[in-house]
């Protein structure tokens, strides 16, 4: 029986990227997990969650390997140019894939062509805040007050082109009201001033937002996220009521884009297994968001959504590529 040309040549392109990966777990060589952001942030307390146990699964020690700068640019550019053998990773969050592209003119990566994505890690919705003096309860509160003050409605955000300022532009695309985008330079300072009441509303994690709420200063009055609220599961979430308002972060395992097959359902399975730990779970909690996986398969529906709605947000907000 023959054996079809097609079928030899596409084992002889997966032989060497998988001879290279079981060579390098019977030798023990570790497995460099690549992280955007610096030691201490969110992206990087994730990765340092999820490494024990992705380095039982997979037989290797994991690596935390930050690279800093550019937005996350830096780090997904090395991963993409990483040989895909399974030894270099990404723990990457959404933001690059999805808005980079929008804020930088020369984009060293493609998000589809140059990056495979393999599991989602964690998930949460941006809360929608706002300050506890100007009386608003809820959603149709909030309208009211905006169309109330016209022109003179403004809301903030830790700067432009942040997943918080192009929701926010969709959110008002959406309920029919105008407002006034105020950048401040950074999610404290834009806490601070929603606080004192210079601006109507905002979006930001609840982890940013929770002592300022603690202490009735602010009020939160709805979920951005498609998922419930982990401290607020009774939340309303705007999805539920203008299906194109999802405004939410996420953290996800990435490859090279050429990982084969049988690689990407290993690190998939492995994945899968750390997050279902119950200790894995807890200390996810804890940081921000729990444990949201999603597979290969489910996860590239949800980043085809994520990049449209993307898309729509940067349009209305009228960001322009630097």
């Amino acid at each position: 029986m023959s054996i079809p040309r097609r079928a030899v040549m596409a084992a002889l392109t997966l032989a060497p990227p998988l001879l290279a990966a079981r060579q390098a777990a019977a030798q023990g060589q570790p497995v460099r997990a690549v992280c955007g952001s610096s030691p201490g942030s969110i992206t990087d307390l994730i990765a340092r969650i999820v490494q024990p146990g992705l380095a039982q699964r997979l037989g290797q020690p994991v690596v935390v390997d930050n690279r800093p700068g550019a937005g996350g640019n830096i780090a997904a550019e090395f991963l993409a140019r990483s040989a895909p053998d399974g030894q270099t990773i990404m723990v990457i969050s959404g933001g690059i894939l999805t808005l980079n592209p929008y804020l930088y003119r020369d984009l060293p990566f493609d998000p589809v062509r140059d990056i495979r994505l393999v599991s989602r890690i964690t998930a949460g919705g941006f809360l929608l805040a706002v300050p506890s003096s100007i009386g608003v309860t809820d959603v149709d509160g909030l309208i009211a007050h905006l169309k109330r003050k016209g022109d003179a409605s403004n809301y903030g955000s830790p700067g432009i082109g942040f997943a918080m300022h192009v929701g926010a532009e969709v959110f008002l695309n959406a309920i029919g009201a105008k407002a006034t985008h105020v950048p401040y330079r950074g999610s404290a300072a834009a806490i601070n001033a929603l606080a004192s009441g210079e601006v109507d509303f905002l979006f930001d994690s609840r982890g940013t937002l929770l002592p300022q709420v603690q202490s009735g200063q602010l009020r939160v009055i709805a979920n951005g996220g498609s998922l419930p609220d982990l401290v607020y599961p009774d939340l309303p979430r705007l999805s539920d009521r203008y299906p194109e308002v999802v405004v939410q972060s996420w953290t996800a395992i990435a490859a090279p884009a050429a990982l084969p097959d049988p690689l990407v359902r290993r690190l998939d399975d492995a994945t899968r297994a750390t997050l279902e730990e119950p200790e894995t779970a807890a200390r996810l909690r804890a940081v921000g968001n729990g444990p949201a996986y999603l597979g290969p398969e489910a996860f590239k529906a949800f980043f085809a959504e994520e990049r449209a709605r993307a898309a729509r947000g940067v349009e209305l907000a009228g960001v322009r590529p630097q």
